[in-house]
């Protein structure tokens, strides 16, 4: 006789396994809360600092560079760090590595607050191990020593589109908020000199219009100032706002268009809106955008010109503006050498295109003024180069590891071209994002701004898309597959009849139709 207590023997195994996936979503949400909380706590206690002068000079004012962000940490940052946690981490798996790399982007939250509370002493040394952890990552993924991330969206497939409008939105009031940074008012200044025929480079300061004075605006390549003159033609330059917003929101909507059109490429439409949803959701190329300063710049250079990996002349100009721009991004134009197609086109169009940009400075300042004036400011007089960096702390042992660390990304950057090349576009916007962020470790001045370089860089090597029927349903079939769909649907509509008749006379005896 059976007892009424017998059970199926996997019962027991099914209890553990769900009481040790709600133990795992437990530890998970609590770490996140914890997280979150910490921030909340950093941003009640320790007070906004009213701004300071990094050794060797230059400023930072929180009002200036970050807003409301870094104002009014508790109802702006804390909010934003929540959202950015808690839209790309992983529910069904929450012990990813991948997760890890979401924590590194999340450790630069604090980073901002530390840095806007005057801690700055633990702000950058947390910056430098944020850092830290997603270039190795990066560079392991491009040469194949780790798997490639795969981080997705924890919003439903159905909802990612309406997501992605809400941001857009949120991105374009937050505009009201924008402030006028020097750095884009030295580009829309030097943009309005180039028009009037004056030199670019060997002034301590410019003096604009409504007498604007601003110190060292020379520090930076020509194509800073070049990608300006369109807007200062138009517009009246600089302190004006129009002519510092309007490039930097070009600037930011050519980066979202990149994305848009390399995701639809790689993964249709579903991984272009997660794309779109993984930039628009971290907030500092938003700071960049408010700030109105020229870094959008490198960010929309560097994803279309991996947009454009299949295009040699097309990737030589944009790699020549790149590194014409900031100097740093020339790190990326090496891996490109690699690729055996186009090389010798992409090769000519790179260098015609810096020689064709450098020929202003040049002829109006001279080689010296201009080397001066950019690598020398940067490299030897901004305090050092030690200025506001992890070194600023160590001086003496930047003097070593810095030029070891540059001589190991020379070498990094020609690595494809003397090992296979790298065809993959994840694979190659890994490799160009660990570049710029072992440049990024390399500076003796870094601010968070300069995130806006390698992040939409990370969003390619690092977004994919949700597995599973969501997916599947949210993506969009091509016209041939919706062809096919159509004829096997009706060839099934005429086969059901017979298919009945048959089943019906095998169940009752009957024999079955010829």
């Amino acid at each position: 006789m059976r007892h009424i207590t017998d059970r199926p023997s996997g019962h027991a195994p099914r209890v553990s396994t769900r009481l040790n996936r709600a133990s795992e979503l437990a530890i998970a949400g609590l770490l996140v809360f914890v997280f979150i909380g910490g921030l909340g706590v950093l941003a009640a206690l320790v007070p906004v600092g009213h701004g300071f002068v990094p050794q060797g000079g230059g400023w930072f004012i929180p009002a200036v560079a970050g807003g409301a962000f870094t104002l009014h940490p508790l109802l702006i940052a804390v909010p934003s760090a929540a959202c950015f946690v808690l839209g790309l981490l992983d529910w069904r798996r929450p012990w990813r590595v991948e997760h890890l790399d979401l924590l590194a982007l999340a450790g630069f939250f604090p980073v901002a607050m530390l840095i806007s509370d005057d801690v700055s002493l633990v702000g950058l040394w947390l910056a430098a191990v944020c850092l830290g952890w997603l270039f190795c990552r990066m560079l392991g993924a491009a040469f194949g020593m780790w798997r490639m991330p795969e981080l997705r969206p924890s919003i439903s497939s159905r909802w990612l589109g309406l997501a992605v409008l809400i941001l857009l939105l949120v991105r374009v009031g937050s505009l009201a908020e924008s402030n006028i940074l020097d750095v884009g008012q030295a580009s829309s200044l030097g943009a309005w000199r180039v028009l009037h025929g004056l030199p670019l480079y060997g002034a301590v300061s410019w003096t604009g219009p409504g007498g604007l004075q601003i110190y060292r605006p020379d520090s930076y390549g020509p194509f800073a100032y070049y990608a300006y003159i369109p807007f200062a033609a138009i517009f009246p330059p600089a302190p004006a706002q129009l002519a510092t917003l309007l490039p930097a929101v070009c600037f930011d909507a050519l980066t979202l268009a990149g994305l848009y059109t390399l995701g639809r490429r790689l993964g249709g439409w579903p991984l272009a809106q997660a794309f779109m949803f993984a930039y628009l959701l971290y907030p500092f190329p938003d700071l960049s955008l408010l700030a109105q300063t020229n870094d959008g710049l490198i960010a929309a250079l560097c994803v279309w010109s991996i947009v454009a990996a299949e295009r040699p002349v097309a990737r030589g100009l944009l790699m020549a503006a790149a590194a014409m721009t900031k100097f740093l991004p020339a790190l990326i134009a090496l891996p490109f050498l690699g690729l055996s197609r186009g090389r010798c086109g992409y090769a000519l169009t790179l260098v015609a295109s810096i020689a064709a940009m450098l020929a202003w400075p040049l002829i109006t300042s001279g080689p010296a003024q201009f080397l001066e004036s950019t690598f020398g400011y940067q490299l030897l007089q901004r305090g050092g180069g030690v200025q506001f960096s992890i070194w600023t702390f160590m001086p003496h042992v930047a003097v070593v590891a810095r030029p070891v660390l540059a001589a190991a990304l020379v070498l990094l950057a020609l690595a494809p071209v003397l090992r296979p090349e790298v065809q993959d576009a994840r694979e190659q916007a890994a490799l160009a994002a660990a570049l710029l962020i072992g440049a990024q470790l390399l500076l003796g001045y870094w601010f968070y701004s300069y995130l806006t370089w390698c992040y939409p860089l990370l969003v390619i090597a690092i977004i994919r898309v949700r597995p599973g029927r969501e997916a599947a349903d949210a993506s969009a079939l091509a016209p041939a597959d919706w062809a096919a769909g159509i004829r096997t649907v009706a060839a099934l509509r005429a086969e059901l009849p017979a298919i009945a008749r048959d089943a019906l006379g095998q169940r009752f005896g009957r024999p079955r139709s010829s």
